[in-house]
């Protein structure tokens, strides 16, 4: 989302720099909100907050700067966006069969709703709330604190500059 908040801006960050740090070594890499992932059954191109892809990029053949096998993508929702994130970009979402985990991370509190697809194909649902859990992120095997997902952010009205322009 361009133009997102500080506090949205501070929680991708974190992400990305929690998985950069625990991925390191593996075949699986976090990408942060420049990379456009490619839905083709819903001819659709979208921005998420960060992606992590494992294996070799895949490329979309008519778009070559999008990556059409994320295995697990995270938005930060904010107050415009939110019903996107949890309705119809999620039903495109479930079309990508690289898909494991769609983690949804709230910018108002320490909560995260984590939808995960097992060996079947079915999708499950978790939520993790409070600053003193972790994220069990298991298509990559890895743990996310939540301490770390909101390092430095605080909750409440985002502040306002005051000053005149």
């Amino acid at each position: 989302m361009a133009g997102g908040t500080i506090r949205h801006n501070d929680i991708s960050g974190n992400i990305y720099h929690a998985l950069r740090n625990r991925l390191k070594g593996t075949n699986c890499r976090p990408y942060a909100s420049d990379q456009r992932v490619s839905v083709k059954p819903a001819d659709l191109y979208t921005y998420t907050d960060t992606v992590v892809i494992c294996g070799p990029v895949s490329r979309d053949e008519d778009d070559r700067d999008a990556i059409t096998n994320p295995r697990v993508i995270f938005e930060v929702l904010s107050k415009s966006t939110e019903n996107y994130d949890r309705g119809k970009k999620w039903e495109f979402y479930q079309q990508l069969d690289s898909l494991r985990e769609y983690l949804i991370v709230s910018q108002e509190e320490s909560k995260i709703t984590r939808y995960y697809r097992d060996e079947g194909g079915k999708w499950y649902y978790k939520l993790v709330s409070g600053l003193d859990q972790n994220l069990e992120i298991a298509s990559l095997a890895c743990s996310l604190p939540l301490t770390d997902i909101y390092d430095n952010v605080t909750f409440g009205p985002e502040e306002i500059d005051a000053r005149p322009a």
